[in-house]
């Protein structure tokens, strides 16, 4: 199982390739967002493997990876996802943030250092994460889930989206501090004063029935970045990859085939 090592902590990350021709496809990151781990991702691998590089981390306290101080921040998580790309030695690659997951890619992408990378993608998120302004959506999302998996029930057992938003629950409400931790983190977290110094190619994919960053945020949002575009992905609230992945890929397919030709000069 591939770990490495981080400040005294053992992190996992998965590491999926399968491409027939290594010259082509570009390195993707997916980062998770709060209260979860790699498996939100799920849905992707499968999907972009045969095409692109699929790596993805599990953070700190998340999956298979040690666990992390309580009082770790966003930084300190965009600190592990760097020390990953350090570690695999990484070059012309795509970052893929959802929710909390956006804010350490956006954190990445702003700190000084860091290997740039070519384009990143964000998922329901924006530049503040300030728990007062996002609870009354956090309430909502947390009953439209448990409607999710009280109607679903016939897709148990499938592995697909059903099982996978089901196990992420469990181990929420098994352990609590996962998630209090990862909320106290995100409540700290506000950009939006810098938003307009990432300056390279953003597409910003939201949820069409989201509660907890809205189309019309994420609107707002992509307005504020000096090179974004939108996508909204139809019948989804704030988990679009796993609730409707046939449109998610497609949409980010797309946009991983424009930055491949963008940086070959196509």
């Amino acid at each position: 199982m591939p770990f490495f090592d981080y400040q005294g902590m053992r992190l996992y990350y998965q590491d999926t390739d399968k491409r027939e021709d290594k010259t082509r496809g570009l390195p993707v990151v997916f980062v998770h967002g709060a209260g979860s781990s790699r498996r939100t991702w799920h849905m992707q691998i499968g999907a972009f493997e045969s095409m692109y590089r699929v790596i993805i981390p599990d953070l700190s306290g998340h999956g298979d990876s040690d666990p992390g101080p309580d009082d770790t921040t966003i930084e300190d998580f965009t600190s592990e996802v760097a020390a990953l790309i350090e570690h695999l030695d990484l070059s012309d690659f795509v970052m893929v943030g959802h929710s909390m997951g956006g804010g350490i890619v956006m954190s990445y992408t702003l700190t000084e250092g860091f290997r740039r990378p070519l384009a990143i993608a964000l998922v329901d998120t924006c530049p503040d994460l300030e728990l007062s302004r996002l609870a009354t959506g956090l309430a909502i999302e947390t009953v439209e889930t448990q409607l999710y998996l009280f109607k679903g029930r016939k897709e148990r057992g499938k592995n697909g989206p059903y099982d996978i938003i089901r196990q992420e629950e469990d181990i929420k409400r098994k352990n609590p501090r996962i998630i209090s931790r990862d909320l106290a983190a995100a409540d700290k977290f506000n950009v939006t004063d810098r938003v307009g110094e990432i300056d390279l190619p953003v597409f910003v994919i939201v949820g069409e029935k989201d509660n907890i960053v809205t189309p019309a945020m994420a609107n707002k949002f992509q307005e504020s970045l000096p090179r974004a575009d939108i996508a909204v992905v139809r019948n989804a609230d704030h988990v679009p990859m796993l609730q409707n992945p046939d449109d998610f890929n497609t949409i980010l397919r797309k946009f991983l085939e424009w930055v491949e030709n963008k940086s070959s000069g196509l």
